[in-house]
């Protein structure tokens, strides 16, 4: 995984369906219905601050919790869904440090300094678990985790450089590697559902999350409030 060199650390010391794809049995036309479960809120608080250092800078104080995005997204992402008020309203005790990425799945993250936790969405979920099998974290929280059981599932999105890569890093591959206190949410109308499902039982997350939902800013907001509480209860 090439990251740029920026980083962000937040918190820091603190209708009809007839139309093709709009079936009520598809993901849009459930959304429609309102049978995904209501979108969470962003809370009305305060952000936690934000700053921005270069990656490998001091980060500040408070325990560092890692958070990756999902593909195609970057640090101002977490900005945008409302983590930093998330984190204000979850009480603050500690600082996320988000790092951007790029196209490519998080593979081989190198860290220039300790993190204590980590929070994943999609692709971010996928990493989290990744990490967790290499370095020693008090909590992993994977929300809406992009799992592939086979290789064929994970070279339609052309995510990584080939098999054997995919290969060493699946995280569904390598369940018993994985020791850290888990909780992984994911909704029953994501396309990950049911991998994400597979590997909760498999590494006996500590909360295993799956109410209706899609994979969408929607649920994403829904569930992390919770998704922060599991991780600062683990501090």
């Amino acid at each position: 995984m090439t990251i740029n060199r920026r980083g962000l650390l937040i918190g820091a010391g603190v209708l009809g369906l007839g139309a093709a794809g709009l079936g009520a049995n598809s993901v849009r036309g459930r959304r429609l219905l309102g049978r995904t479960g209501p979108d969470g809120e962003v809370p009305s608080v305060s952000p936690a601050a934000v700053v921005r250092k270069p990656w490998g800078a001091v980060i500040g104080s408070g325990p560092p919790v890692l958070a990756l995005h999902g593909r195609g997204g970057d640090v101002d992402w977490w900005v945008g869904l409302g983590l930093p008020q998330f984190l204000t309203s979850a009480g603050g005790g500690f600082s996320i440090l988000a790092v951007d990425g790029d196209e490519d799945y998080w593979v081989d993250l190198e860290l220039p300094e300790p993190v204590v936790a980590a929070l994943g969405v999609s692709m971010g979920g996928f990493g989290v678990l990744d990490l967790a099998r290499r370095v020693p974290l008090r909590a992993v929280a994977a929300i809406s985790p992009a799992l592939f059981p086979t290789w064929e599932d994970a070279d339609v999105i052309k995510g990584f450089a080939s098999r054997e890569i995919w290969e060493a890093h699946e995280p569904l591959r390598h369940t018993g590697e994985v020791t850290a206190p888990v909780g992984v949410w994911c909704g029953r109308e994501d396309p990950f559902h049911d991998p994400a499902q597979d590997l909760a039982a498999r590494v006996e997350a500590q909360v295993r999350s799956f109410d209706h939902g899609a994979h969408d800013n929607g649920y994403w907001r829904r569930v992390m409030p919770e998704a922060l509480r599991f991780i600062k209860d683990r501090l």
